[in-house]
């Protein structure tokens, strides 16, 4: 294939044009040798396959796609560096969305974005967690407090199931992105990328807001399960086989509470059947909380059409409240709230497993890389870790994003791959949200005998191995431009 020089200057040197050579030969070199490269084929192949002509420099341009934890701490540290960053959201408004908790090493991200005092003053202030009967009465005692109310977010003598920072995704979202915007990142919200091109010395972006092709040095997709970067790099068979969808269907949304009603903690209820509700406070006054239903099943057929993006939310809250229509306790509190929200989601929680995360100047950061669903609780954790090595690595060789993507993956990927296993083999939310009623007698009776103390020294024994900062250590990157 002919190399044609498309910049505005004609070369006039050959050694410009052995340059040229060079460069389209090593990015070939690159191209060839990615793991995805071999997967393509026939229209897909050419349809994704590179340009390989010369372009108008894209000078230090970076464009991250996706406003969410991952994409504002990407944007936060790459714009630290010096690089020229813009984020788009598609969406234009911020929902309280479900609540996230931060743990081990991301603590030590958002420590050194000088964010940690602000995220812990805006906490949920969640105060711990309890198991309800079927009439909704507590069962034993509260069970833990939230550590991160201690002047230190590692304090692990107290047994709690309230994780070290609990935060509203659209509280922590905002945080972040003022954080990026103070570092003179852009965003433009209600705006998505519609295509794309790779060339040698850079990428092409189309952009839904004015229509028009933007010329970038690399483009991170932090747009999450399904995402849209994804679609338009990688190759179609690789990303159907990498989505690894779990029998757990969830139904989240915000919803306001009676003051008979304003909890500080958390309550967790089981309906048998795989039937688990769960309510936690939003903010420190419990007056308003996020509701969950959450749903495991050996035949998910049904759910699964109701997970279609074609079914409406009315319909989707219909089925929740038949499906839980039997249920006493706090059931009813939950489906009204449920009715009112304006922020409703339902999904089959899906893990992520790429085999590599980026192809030529495209890389992918957080869900859209390596979702490794709620079940584990180390989705926004992994985020966090993920979008600062990532940004670390690109701010340190910004010459060659490939190699730079390349490192990112090379060094994380051992934490994603310990870190995000579903525990218990994967068979935790079956264990958990269990279909017989005896299964859910004994989660009472083991709960209520942990909760009054006889399980301190087994959640000591199961925490005294090696920590998170002992098993992975953060990396240093120098980021001042």
């Amino acid at each position: 294939m002919a190399l044609t020089i498309r910049n505005s200057h004609p070369v006039r040197h050959n050694a410009a044009f052995g340059w040229a050579c060079r460069q389209y030969l090593d990015q070939q070199k690159r191209l060839t040798s990615s793991p995805g490269y071999s997967r393509l084929r026939g229209p897909d192949r050419r349809r994704r396959a590179f340009t390989t002509s010369i372009r108008s420099p894209a000078s230090h341009r970076v464009l991250v796609v996706g406003g969410g934890p991952a994409g504002c701490t990407t944007a936060y540290f790459l714009a630290k560096a010096g690089l020229d960053v813009t984020v788009i959201e598609r969406s234009v408004r911020s929902p309280y969305g479900q609540g996230l908790d931060i743990t081990n090493q991301a603590v030590e991200v958002v420590k050194r974005m000088g964010l940690l005092d602000t995220i812990k003053a805006n906490m949920t202030g969640e105060t711990g967690f309890a198991l309800l009967d079927d009439t909704g009465r507590r069962i034993g005692s509260l069970l833990g407090t939230n550590a991160a109310q201690y002047e230190s977010v590692e304090n692990d003598e107290l047994p709690s199931f309230t994780n070290e920072i609990e935060i509203m995704r659209g509280t922590l979202n905002e945080i972040l992105a003022d954080a990026a915007k103070q570092e003179g990142v852009k965003f433009r919200y209600g705006c998505t990328i519609t295509n794309l091109r790779q060339y040698i010395d850079c990428v092409s972006a189309t952009l839904s807001d004015n229509k028009q092709a933007e010329d970038y040095m690399a483009i991170i997709g932090a747009d999450g399960v399904g995402s849209l970067v994804a679609k338009l790099v990688f190759p179609e068979g690789m990303l159907k086989n990498s989505l690894d969808p779990t029998n757990t269907f969830a139904a989240y949304f915000s919803m306001d509470l009676d003051k008979v009603d304003q909890m500080s903690y958390s309550r967790l209820q089981h309906g048998g059947g795989g039937r688990a509700i769960w309510v936690r406070p939003i903010d420190r006054q419990g007056t308003r909380a996020s509701g969950y239903f959450i749903t495991t099943t050996p035949t998910s057929t049904e759910l699964e059409k109701l997970s279609a993006s074609l079914t409406s939310g009315t319909q989707q809250q219909e089925k929740m409240a038949q499906l839980y229509a039997d249920m006493g306790g706090i059931k009813d509190v939950v489906v009204q709230g449920m009715r009112k929200s304006d922020d409703w989601h339902f999904t089959r929680l899906v893990q992520v497993k790429l085999p590599t995360w980026h192809i030529g100047r495209c890389a992918l950061v957080g869900d859209a890389a390596y979702c490794p669903t709620p079940l584990t609780g180390q989705g926004t954790s992994m985020a966090l870790m993920g979008a600062y090595i990532l940004a670390g690595e690109l701010a340190a060789n910004p010459t060659n994003p490939g190699a730079a993507f390349a490192e990112y993956k090379r060094k994380f990927d051992p934490y994603v791959k310990e870190e995000g296993m579903i525990p218990l083999g994967g068979r935790a939310p079956n264990i958990f949200v269990p279909q017989s009623r005896l299964a859910v007698w004994a989660l009472r009776q083991l709960y209520s005998g942990f909760s009054n103390g006889y399980g301190k020294g087994l959640f000591k024994f199961l925490n005294s191995g090696k920590k998170d900062e002992d098993k992975f250590r953060l990396p240093m990157y120098k980021f001042k431009a």
